[in-house]
């Protein structure tokens, strides 16, 4: 007891001094918010010296500005602790908490208050803030440039799918995963590995591009790893660096990877695997670093399958699929792809030609089995062939005028049939019903229209 009446003593003793040796601005006011000390570090916070605060009630340091609104107020009114924020009068923000001090009959006898300056932190916010809506800016100019970027690589991403699938380029171009595009000849899986290199952060790197069925099958091997001097008949007396060799830091395009022998794949497994190979005659391993992109217009899995391709190459190429529909699946791509050709060739020979309504009726009725490379070789061939500045429907090649006649008269036959359908059904219903009101209800039609049909099917 007589222990704790000295700790007492001594703080009481020491008050002034542990009061001001605290950082954090202290205001005491009694239960009817009367001010009875302020801090030191209040003084600076709020720009005011004790001898204008104290004595003064906190509704009138209010009215003056000090600050606003009161803590003190607001407890002396709830009866409870709060929290919130304020401005004092050089206009900073400040987090203030009031704290209330009861006597033995609930009354309030004291209320304290500190605070903490928050100006920094909400400024930082606020630059934080800018920050982020720049690099959403520049996030966004980004895109553009890459969409730039694809429009001059002849890839044209107005339809959903191939909006889908430039996003989903986007997404992984960074990542070193392995990609495997597939789609029919000509759809554009070269110029989607080269906006997958070009977005990535192998940019500066090579790009290599090999297609496995345009190589036979023995000079294959020694293409893609290359050789030493003298390691078989017809060898270069230097050797020759391969093409993986030369990826290196870069991105390989493996175009057509179904054509490649069963026994080559085996070599390139390991050499994914291990990002190391040896050239043909050696005995050296070589370090390799290289993102892998292949290309294929046949279903790979089920070539696996099949066993004609091996399965274990299979799961290690089909990381990221990429799945590009044919340009007639995709049908909203081929008006923005005949005039990004035209104006590209338009170009390139110092022309002003466009082509007629008709030509791009006929042009976008088209099936277009070669899919986009089909496409960019008849807008080419149509500008350098056609008389004048307007390319008439006549200049297009022949598949694409007879297909549009097989519409034609698709569409007529349809009618036709339609009709005679049509006229057989009016002959039925007037036979067993005999006027033109019963065959309309009969058919669920207006009776002036059934009377319209008899007379056109009749002649009644």
């Amino acid at each position: 007891m007589r222990k704790r009446e000295a700790v007492t003593k001594l703080l009481e003793e020491h008050f002034d001094a542990i009061f001001n040796a605290i950082h954090d601005d202290l205001l005491i006011s009694d239960g009817e918010g009367v001010v009875l000390r302020v801090s030191p570090a209040f003084e600076e916070r709020y720009g005011v010296d004790q001898e204008r605060v104290v004595g003064k009630s906190v509704y009138e340091l209010e009215a003056e500005g000090i600050f606003k609104p009161s803590v003190i107020a607001k407890v002396l009114e709830k009866k409870e602790k709060i929290t919130m924020q304020q401005k004092n009068s050089r206009k900073r923000n400040i987090v203030v908490t009031a704290t209330p001090v009861f006597d033995e009959k609930g009354r309030i006898r004291l209320v304290v208050s500190y605070s903490r300056d928050i100006t920094e932190m909400m400024e930082l916010q606020e630059q934080y803030s800018q920050l982020e809506n720049k690099i959403g800016q520049y996030t966004e100019e980004i895109n553009q440039l890459r969409q730039k970027a694809a429009l001059e690589n002849g890839v044209i991403g107005h339809s959903k799918e191939m909006e889908h699938i430039l996003e989903t380029i986007r997404r992984i171009a960074d990542f070193d995963a392995n990609i495997l595009i597939l789609g029919p000849s000509g759809v554009g899986k070269t110029m989607l590995a080269k906006i997958a290199h070009q977005q990535s952060k192998r940019r500066k790197g090579p790009f290599i591009d090999i297609n496995c069925a345009a190589i036979p099958e023995h000079l294959l091997e020694s293409e893609l790893f290359g050789y030493e001097k003298g390691s078989f008949t017809g060898a270069g007396p230097n050797g020759k660096v391969g093409l993986i060799e030369l990826a290196n830091e870069g991105t390989l395009l493996l175009d057509e990877i179904s054509e490649m022998p069963l026994g080559l794949q085996a070599k390139l497994l390991k050499t994914i695997q291990d990002k190391v190979l040896t050239r043909i005659g050696g005995t050296k391993e070589i370090k390799v670093d290289f993102r892998l992109i292949t290309a294929s217009n046949r279903n790979l899995e089920e070539a696996a399958k099949k066993g004609l391709f091996r399965k274990d190459l299979y799961y290690r190429l089909n990381v990221i699929q990429i799945q590009i529909p044919s340009l007639r699946e995709r049908r909203d791509d081929i008006l923005p792809l005949i005039d990004y050709f035209t104006e590209k060739n338009n170009e390139k020979y110092g022309l002003h030609k466009s082509f007629q309504p008709h030509a791009l009726e006929a042009l976008v009725n088209y099936s277009w089995p070669g899919n986009v490379r089909e496409l960019s070789n008849i807008v080419e061939r149509a500008l350098m062939t056609s008389e004048g500045d307007q390319i008439q429907r006549e200049v297009l090649p022949a598949e694409v005028l007879k297909e549009e006649e097989k519409q034609t008269r698709d569409v007529n036959d349809l009618n036709k049939a339609i009709e005679e359908f049509e006229g057989e059904l009016i002959r039925d219903a007037y036979r067993k019903y005999g006027s033109s009101i019963g065959v309309g209800k009969a058919l669920g039609i207006s009776q002036p229209t059934a009377y319209r049909k008899i007379q056109k099917y009749i002649g009644k």
